[in-house]
């Protein structure tokens, strides 16, 4: 194997079809008790569905989150871009549901139809939990939405053993610290020929790395930087190529000369100074946004989501080029919504911060943002994201502009059409292509 990949599961069906019943498909469910299924399948007969449901739900992704554990909490860390997460922390902490579900279908877990109906599980779960009281004594999990949302509890995490997953990385990225590649290693021509997953995550790995590393270990990761970054910076998109000068220029402002010499020599090597940003004005935008998607994915988000898009609005009407992949990012999430709809405040706030960004920014954001964009791409597979995400590119007029990469043309042109089916077949593509996956 010449590259990196991702563990894939066992193709084998998990769950036949002809288990039908709660009792039948809880029984396949290899990770859970018999007390637990026994519960499981009272609360069913019962009709407490959303009781079963989120009983179930708890079961689920504390087993996803006990296999997430295995990489080690430093590399989640690094792999959600969080960079205030060591391995001291508890994965129960850092990890929301859709974080859950996101790692684990990044390391190969669970697969791409997996993941997508875990999601819509946690969704049904947090759109009952969150309805007024008066709302929910009329308004309740049916058994059909139970049973779909068992099945997918069942398929895509308790029906499994446990696996080994994505050893090849992890060993890779325990090596990033612990010694010193040489530009020959065949680790190197690995990382090269891998999919571009494997190169944003090294970069988000190496960077962290320099933060937090002293030592010997510093030595080994400025050493691999200087080796790592020239040999990918030509397939590197924009947003991980300012990744490194943001890293460089903090570095640089906190007085670290160890960092600073390191990281320059590899800048010095690719020509990469154009990427270092001015002034450490586009971290404050960066926490602004990583303060909308959390409460965009957290519990009652249509509430949440207000404060901090307002937040980010008041920072400026111009935001800066390294932190321009989060925020439109962030602010799509907004606009976009989920399957139940969008928080109309929030909404509108977002597309006032959108309207403003211009034609040349978008074409930025199509060619080197979008293509990596999973948490975008995921939802327009969506129809209501899906149907907003049309709307939108025909409010701004977004459809003709010079995109060179072939699936986010062939996106913006079902968009232009408003063709559903294949803005999600293309958007299904664009992930396909980011993960290395074959459709």
């Amino acid at each position: 194997m010449s590259d990196l990949t991702l563990w894939q599961p066992d193709s084998k069906e998990l769950l036949p079809a002809s288990a039908k019943t709660p009792a039948e498909i809880s029984n396949y469910a290899v990770q859970l008790s018999g007390r637990d299924k026994t519960q499981i399948v009272s609360a069913f007969e019962s009709g407490h569905y959303e009781m079963a449901i989120n009983y179930l739900w708890g079961k689920a992704t504390a087993a996803l989150r006990k296999e997430l554990s295995t990489v080690g909490v430093g590399l989640l860390g690094e792999m959600l871009g969080k960079t205030d997460v060591d391995e001291h922390d508890d994965v129960d902490d850092i990890l929301t549901a859709k974080d859950t579900i996101k790692l684990a279908e990044e390391l190969g877990i669970v697969s791409s139809t997996d993941g997508m109906r875990l999601r819509h599980t946690y969704e049904i779960i947090t759109h009952f939990s969150q309805l007024e009281t008066s709302d929910s004594d009329i308004e309740e999990i049916d058994e059909s939405e139970a049973i779909s949302s068992l099945k997918a509890c069942v398929k895509g995490v308790l029906g499994r053993p446990k696996v080994e997953v994505a050893k090849r990385f992890i060993d890779f990225r325990e090596a990033l610290d612990s010694e010193t590649l040489s530009e020959g290693d065949q680790r190197v021509e690995m990382l090269k020929g891998s999919p571009y997953f494997f190169n944003k995550l090294t970069i988000s790995v190496l960077m962290s790395a320099v933060k937090k590393n002293t030592g010997a270990n510093l030595d080994h990761t400025l050493a691999n930087i200087n080796t790592l970054v020239p040999a990918i910076w030509g397939n590197l998109r924009d947003a991980e190529k300012w990744q490194v000068g943001q890293t460089y220029a903090e570095a640089y402002a906190d007085g670290k000369s160890t960092v600073v010499g390191g990281l320059k020599s590899a800048l010095l090597k690719v020509k990469g100074f154009d990427y270092v940003p001015e002034n450490l004005r586009s971290s404050t935008f960066l926490k602004a946004a990583d303060a909308i998607i959390k409460a965009h994915e957290g519990l009652n988000n249509f509430y949440n989501e207000a404060a901090p898009v307002r937040a980010l609005s008041k920072l400026g009407s111009t935001i800066p080029t390294p932190a321009l992949p989060a925020c439109i990012s962030a602010l799509l999430c907004i606009v976009l919504g989920n399957r139940y709809g969008v928080s109309w405040s929030a909404a509108d706030e977002a597309k006032g911060i959108l309207s403003v960004i211009t034609n040349d920014r978008w074409v930025y954001y199509f060619n080197n943002v979008l293509p990596g964009d999973v948490r975008i791409l995921e939802k327009l597979s969506l129809d209501r994201p899906a149907t907003n995400w049309c709307a939108l590119m025909k409010q701004y007029q977004l459809f003709d502009l010079d995109v060179k990469n072939k699936n986010v043309g062939l996106l913006l042109a079902a968009t232009k059409s408003a063709e559903l089916s294949r803005v999600q077949r293309f958007a299904s593509a664009l992930i396909q292509e980011y993960y290395g996956k074959k459709s």
